[in-house]
């Protein structure tokens, strides 16, 4: 008698963690939260000093860009060119939505080489670090920022 009560008592302790387990399996496997997000965003052609994100891609949707912008961007070269910080002729923001984190905030401006990239480094853009990159990857920020040129 007493074995049969510690024998039930364990197979509704296992049948309670195994519904547990699976229900949390099921509802957390077919929502992924997106850990970071690439903005490519444009100055307003009617108001300057708008900004207006032209395209965005996050990791639960594609992935493959998201990594290779952060490719492009990890292997820029520093640069001597020095570029209009308020007239570029793109911008370029990774976020981390998880963590309400801006992660680059960079402006890019394309040349007849590839692309020069301004990363700031201070609290405003009065510091800024220039970076270039090829037009291989150049071209692969315009397709995927949607790039018009004028």
């Amino acid at each position: 008698m007493k074995g049969m009560k510690i024998l039930s008592t364990l197979v509704i302790a296992i049948a309670i963690f195994l519904a547990g387990y699976f229900t949390h399996k099921l509802t957390n496997e077919t929502v992924q939260e997106v850990s970071s997000e690439v903005q490519f965003s444009y100055q307003s052609p009617e108001q300057p000093e708008q900004i207006q994100v032209k395209q965005s891609y996050t990791n639960v949707e594609d992935q493959n860009v998201v990594d290779n912008i952060m490719m492009i961007l990890m292997h820029k070269k520093p640069s001597s060119e020095v570029m209009d910080v308020d007239q570029p002729d793109m911008y370029i923001n990774v976020l981390s939505p998880k963590q309400h984190t801006g992660l680059v905030d960079a402006r890019v401006w394309f040349t007849e080489s590839g692309a020069v990239i301004g990363d700031r480094v201070g609290e405003s853009w009065d510091q800024v670090e220039f970076f270039e990159v090829n037009e291989q990857d150049a071209d692969y920020l315009k397709e995927q920022g949607g790039f018009e040129e004028m």
